[in-house]
């Protein structure tokens, strides 16, 4: 669906047609993936998959600035429950230096602030030319070139966001892409956040999530995640093929498991992590030896504890070991 934001006279002398569209969207999908071809990948198949109505309740916006009939400038929303990323900001080489980023952005934070929205996540180069730049809109740095934007305070959106309640789990699906991004955005104080998306604490999950998802329907990737019924999620779980260094190439049979949950809500561990639908072969599992929920969650999910790496993390900048799990799931017995 296509909305009209408005018009911007340049310093050029030129003038630029503000608008969004918002997913799913047959009439500007080309025009969309032709200013974004440059992303591919991952990104483009999210693009291609909310533009054609398949991404399940997650909400995509496309802020862009036209100039006649075609787009040169962009910057994307994917957002759930007023909780968000903002990325892909382009502007095409021939129309930068023009002011034209600084427009399409402030229409994007108007209209994200008008419909309620929570926060937003991004990254960027520390201290670059595009950090300033969002500083200007209110975003601030949660770690170097993480930032964030809430409407209130970061430490009041955790408090309300994720206060204690009841939650629910479910298979992985694109609506939890900002939601679980939001969680990986608030400290891991064991040191081991999740070993195959390589993230040890506070870590920015635009990336890992949207490749996740990217490859769900290979074997062996699976996610489940625990969501209050306001909608944040609380608790994630997530098995991929195992593999070692930069190789593509997974070890046969055998799968990677990481889990991790918001402090408040540590007891849906061993829930989410039983909900994965693990496949035939050995599950391997990394804990933080400190980590007592995460530890035993693995142990109620059927891992066996099968041998310690000493000194291999830090933990309030003393070394700490990690505990390694296992479990062997026979053929006939998938679940």
């Amino acid at each position: 669906m296509y909305r009209e934001l408005g018009s911007k006279r340049l310093r050029s002398g030129e003038t630029i047609t503000l608008a969004v569209v918002e997913a799913p969207d047959a009439e500007f999908d080309s025009c969309i993936l032709t200013l974004l071809a440059h992303k591919g990948g991952a990104w483009d198949h999210h693009m291609r998959e909310a533009l054609s109505g398949r991404a399940d309740a997650l909400e995509t916006r496309w802020y862009l600035a036209f100039m006649g009939a075609q787009p040169v400038a962009n910057a994307m929303v994917v957002e759930r429950h007023g909780v968000g990323i903002l990325g892909h900001v382009f502007t095409q080489e021939a129309h930068r230096q023009k002011g034209i980023c600084s427009a399409v952005l402030h229409e994007l934070m108007t209209d994200f602030q008008a419909r309620r929205g929570l926060s937003l996540l991004l990254g960027t180069g520390y201290e670059s030319v595009a950090y300033r730049i969002y500083e200007s809109f209110g975003f601030r740095s949660i770690r170097e070139g993480f930032m964030g934007w809430y409407a209130t305070s970061r430490a009041d959106f955790e408090m309300r966001w994720f206060a204690a309640g009841e939650a629910s789990v479910s298979a992985a699906r694109w609506e939890h892409w900002p939601l679980v991004a939001a969680l990986a955005s608030f400290p891991e104080r064991g040191g081991l956040r999740s070993s195959a998306w390589g993230i040890r604490d506070i870590a920015n999950l635009e990336g890992p999530y949207c490749h996740f998802m990217a490859r769900r329907a290979e074997p062996g990737y699976a996610a489940c995640m625990a969501t209050t019924q306001t909608g944040a999620v609380v608790a994630c779980a997530t098995c991929v093929p195992f593999r070692i260094g930069e190789s593509d190439r997974a070890w046969k049979d055998t799968w990677l498991v990481d889990a991790f949950a918001h402090p408040l809500h540590q007891y849906k561990l061993a829930e989410v992590l039983g909900s994965l639908p693990l496949p035939p072969g050995k599950a391997i599992a990394l804990a933080p030896d400190t980590d007592d929920a995460r530890r035993a969650a693995l142990i109620e999910a059927g891992f066996e504890r099968e041998g310690v790496l000493a000194g291999m993390l830090e933990s309030d900048g003393i070394p700490a070991a990690v505990a390694v799990y296992g479990r062997y799931v026979p053929s006939a017995a998938i679940v």
